[in-house]
Formats: C-alpha cells, sequence, structure tokens
C-alpha cells in the first residue's frame, strides 16, 4: 500500500528523485545500477524535452525496483523509499518503519534522516529526542557530514541533553569544514558573524570562511558572496569586500548551473533590471526565472505570474517583441504553487482573482481566506483588502470592529489606503467613539504620501473647524490643503470643484494666508521622509 501512494505522490517529483551515492558507502550492484538507469533518463529528458525518455515511467520503473531490493533486504534501498516517502508527505510510520531497517543496518543517512523525523514528530517525547540524539552521534562518528552539522546545531541549542558549548560546536564545524564540507564552512563564516558567549564576532574571519565555502562549491555560500559582490559592502561597515559585478554574474551563474534556485533567480532579477552593467534582456530574465520556478522557488513562480497576468514585452514601437503573452489562467496557476511555498503576495493574488471572479467562479469566501493567509503574514494590501471585507460584510460576517483593527494594521505598514478609510472610520465614529485627533493623523500620514483624497479630508476638518487649535473654522488652512490636492491630483475635477468653491467665499487676506501655509506645508512635505513598510502591491 505505501508503495501505490508513494508511486501516485511522486510521479512528478523525478527532478528530486536523484539520491548521493557519494554518501552510501558500500551501495550494492543492482541499487547502483538502477539509480544510474533513473538519472540517465532525467538527463536524457531534460537534454531533448518532450522526445526523450518518459520521466515519469522511468522512475516508476526505479521505483519498482528498489522495492524489490528494499524487500530482500538492501539497507540503501530502504533508506531511499523512506527518502522519497519523506518528500512526498506519506504515511509517516511507514516511513519511520523503513529508516529503522535501514538504520538498524548501519545507513548512515537513514540515521540521521530519521533523527530529523523523531525531533520534528516528537518535540514534547523526551524519548524519541534521546533516540534521535544518538542516533545523529552514531552517524557523525561514522563520519557522516550532515549529521556533523546537526550535532553542532545541537551543541548551539543545547538540545535533548547536548552540552550547549559553542567550542563543541565550532570544532565540529572545523572538522566538517577540513574535509570539504562547505555547508560547514559556511556554519562557521555564520557563526563568526552573529558571534556568539566564547566566540567575539569578527568579520574578517566570517569572511574568509564564507570565500571558503564558495570554493568548495557551496551554492548559498556563493550566491551570499555574490550578492556582496555585486554592492560592494556599504559605508558604514568594514567594506571588507569591493564592488565587482562582473565577478559576482559569474558565481551566481555557478552557483544557478549547480541547481539553487535563489541565484537563478537572482539572474533573472539582473536581465530584468539590466543590474551591473549588465544589459537588459526580458528573454534572459524568464529563461533563468523559469529555472528557478522549476527549483519551486516562491519568488520566481510569483515573478513568472506577474508577467503572465500582464503580458511581457520586450521592445519599443515596430521592435516590440512579445516574450510572454498575456494568460490569467497560467498566472493564477503560478501564484498558486507561489501560495503553496507560502509566499504572502501569491495568497493575496490569488484571493484577487476569487474576489473579482477572473478565470475562476467569483467566491468572496475563498477571497477571504486567501486574503486572511497573506494578512496574517503581515501583507499592508492584504490587510486592507480584508477590513473592507469585514466593514462591507463581503465572504464574511460584517463586523466594522474586525475592519478598524485591520485598517490599523494596515495603516501602521504605511497603506496609505487604508490610512484614508482608517481616518474615516474615525471621523465618522465607525467601529467605536469619534476621535476627530486621531483622524487627522491618518489623514496627515497619507497626504505625507502624497495622497490627494487625504488632504482633501483634512481640507474639510480645517473648513469645519474640527481639527483646529480653538475649533473654529480655518479657510485659509482649507485652501491651502485644497491647493495641494489640486496639485497631488493633477487637476482632478473633484479637487478642483472643491477648491474652487471653497476660495469664492474666502476674503483676499484669507487668500494670501493660504499662500502662506500652502508654502509652508509644500515644503514639509518635499521633506518628509517615506513613511514606508509596505510592500510593493501586487496588484
Amino acid at each position: 500500500m505505501f508503495l501505490t501512494a508513494l508511486k501516485a505522490k511522486l510521479a512528478a517529483m523525478v527532478v528530486v528523485a536523484g539520491l548521493n551515492t557519494d554518501d552510501m558507502p558500500g551501495i550494492s550492484k543492482d541499487m547502483m545500477s538502477t539509480l544510474e538507469n533513473l538519472a540517465a533518463a532525467q538527463k536524457a529528458a531534460a537534454e531533448d524535452p518532450g522526445k526523450g525518455p518518459d520521466v515519469n515511467a522511468s522512475f516508476n520503473e526505479a521505483l519498482a525496483k528498489v522495492n524489490e531490493l528494499a524487500q530482500t533486504g538492501d539497507k540503501d534501498a530502504q533508506y531511499a523509499l523512506a527518502h522519497w516517502g519523506v518528500l512526498s508527505n506519506s504515511n509517516l510510520n511507514e516511513v519511520v518503519v523503513l529508516y529503522r531497517k535501514a538504520a538498524e543496518q548501519g545507513q548512515l543517512l537513514a540515521k540521521v534522516e530519521l533523527a530529523q523525523v523523531l525531533l520534528q514528530a516528537g518535540q514534547q517525547n523526551e524519548a524519541s529526542v534521546k533516540e534521535a540524539v544518538k542516533l545523529i552521534q552514531e552517524a557523525e562518528a561514522g563520519d557522516n557530514k550532515v549529521a556533523r552539522r546537526l550535532l553542532a546545531n545541537l551543541h548551539l541549542g543545547g538540545v535533548g541533553g547536548v552540552e550547549a558549548s559553542v567550542e563543541k560546536a565550532k570544532a565540529l564545524l572545523e572538522k566538517g569544514s577540513a574535509a570539504g564540507d562547505g555547508e560547514a564552512t559556511l556554519g562557521l563564516s555564520q557563526l563568526y558573524t552573529q558571534g556568539a558567549t566564547g566566540l567575539p564576532k569578527d568579520d574578517k574571519k566570517a569572511l574568509e570562511m564564507l570565500i571558503k565555502a564558495s570554493d568548495q562549491g557551496n551554492p548559498v555560500a556563493m550566491s551570499t558572496y555574490a550578492a556582496r559582490l555585486f554592492d560592494g559592502d556599504p559605508e558604514g561597515s568594514s567594506q571588507l569586500v569591493k564592488k565587482d559585478p562582473e565577478k559576482a554574474k559569474k558565481m551566481f551563474e555557478d552557483a544557478a548551473a549547480k541547481g539553487f534556485a535563489a541565484a537563478n533567480r537572482l539572474l533573472g532579477a539582473i536581465y530584468e533590471n539590466g543590474m551591473g552593467g549588465t544589459a537588459k534582456d526580458l528573454k534572459k530574465a524568464v529563461e533563468y526565472y523559469t529555472k528557478a520556478a522549476n527549483g519551486n522557488d516562491a519568488q520566481a513562480l510569483f515573478r513568472l505570474g506577474n508577467y503572465f497576468e500582464a503580458g511581457l514585452t520586450q521592445g519599443e514601437g515596430e521592435k516590440a517583441e512579445i516574450v510572454i503573452q498575456k494568460n490569467d489562467k497560467s498566472a493564477l496557476d503560478l501564484y498558486r504553487l507561489a501560495a503553496q511555498n507560502g509566499l504572502p503576495e501569491a495568497f493575496f493574488n490569488v484571493g484577487v482573482y476569487y474576489e473579482t471572479g477572473t478565470v475562476v467562479d467569483k467566491d468572496p469566501e475563498k477571497a477571504y481566506n486567501f486574503f486572511l493567509r497573506a494578512a496574517n503574514n503581515g501583507l499592508a494590501q492584504a490587510q486592507f483588502r480584508l477590513a473592507g471585507l469585514y466593514q462591507n460584510g463581503t465572504g464574511v460576517a460584517q463586523d466594522v470592529v474586525a475592519a478598524k483593527a485591520w485598517y490599523q494594521l494596515a495603516a501602521d505598514r504605511g497603506n496609505v489606503a487604508a490610512q484614508i478609510a482608517l481616518g474615516q472610520m474615525y471621523e465618522a465614529g465607525v467601529g467605536g467613539p469619534a476621535n476627530i485627533e486621531a483622524a487627522s493623523q491618518q489623514y496627515t500620514n497619507a497626504a505625507e504620501a502624497g495622497a490627494p483624497l487625504a488632504m482633501l479630508r483634512l481640507a474639510s476638518l480645517a473648513e469645519r473647524g474640527l481639527n483646529t487649535a480653538k475649533n473654529v473654522p480655518d479657510k485659509a488652512r482649507a485652501l491651502a490643503w485644497a491647493d495641494l490636492a489640486v496639485d497631488a491630483s493633477s487637476n482632478a475635477e473633484l479637487a478642483v470643484k472643491y477648491r474652487d468653491e471653497l476660495k469664492k467665499t474666502l476674503k483676499t487676506d484669507e487668500i494670501a494666508e493660504a499662500k502662506k501655509i500652502y508654502d509652508t506645508l509644500k515644503k514639509s512635505s518635499s521633506e518628509a521622509a517615506p513613511k514606508g513598510g509596505e510592500s510593493k502591491s501586487t496588484r
């Protein structure tokens, strides 16, 4: 039954089904041959997409052979089935049984991964934690590099009865680094970057270890070092790394060649924006984003979704060339995949599709659920959208108090629309007592961000004497805000009409005073720092 479920779940997972036989000393001839045949089929399919071998069929054939070997007691085959079962979220109990069988025969990877399963599943179970620690220690004694790094982390955290010791953790990572384990070397770099009791922060040593990890071929280290090289260390820091975009790009390419999705995504961004002296090339950007997306990089999936949602054209006029045809269905599929990887912006965008009924049936309840996921992850535009659903009772029971709370969260993150909506609720006394001072503050925040509607609301408050020192109408200040609203809205009809009608009621000296206030507000606005905090709107 386990094999049937695993076969169904892993049919589309061939790209992540490979195992590193270097970590399987003494692997059987039959097991090695099976994995080699699968690797050859994967390579042939990648080299000739659509015409090469059927990778799903190749994997299922390999899976059947591995299952036969596992039943004869082949420890590496048992490990492989358990490993693939974890990847496909198969029955945990069956996975653990397979790991145990392999571990009892001395399969070090099985010991390590069984330990990880026990630590994750049995955090409150002291016996499970102790067993996990014992397995890790046994695997490290067998010279397993993953176990060595795990044991170092246990020492750093003092977990499972392991002595909390930075020195012992450092010694384990140094042992791994000396053996060529780039990830252990990267761990040393991070230790020196952060510093700890008994191990002072050391930027030079951290960089030395980062470069060594890069030389050892660790793709995370390569990308981290490349990112520093691309811009150079900022002023105010030790500036140990000088700007070298060409070297950085080459290092990103080397990391990408190792299949590191983030490096492919960063290369996509370089070509998309023409950064570091690289010529802008949207076709290459799409190529790299696609490679990153195939590696399940959430941000790359999301960026491709943006492209399909809006369409992508390179060049202008007669030379314009369509790189990606607009396709909302493909965009939604990509957003869904990005959401499955936990990206808040993707949850938000999927919610918008359900809210508007674009390529799916309009479903306010589903929109609410997607907005809620994004909002709980701190996405301001999702918090604003969620507040609107609560305020109007769309997809959820109407609750103006909840709406006000969500508007507040979004407003605190600099969402201008939320600041205006919250100001209006405070002004009208919706969801709580009226509070003109709070309303005025929210409008001011939005006005400083350049929102014409907020400027008109401040003009209205001043005209009615609701936010003035003596609570008497201040038409000069109202006119000043109205003039600013006209400027900010590029002479929008609503702003012009309000300004002109207000101006008719003012005396000459009040108009002159309004000009002085206008000049002061204009200067103050130009000097004000951006309120920021809100991620770039995706819709």
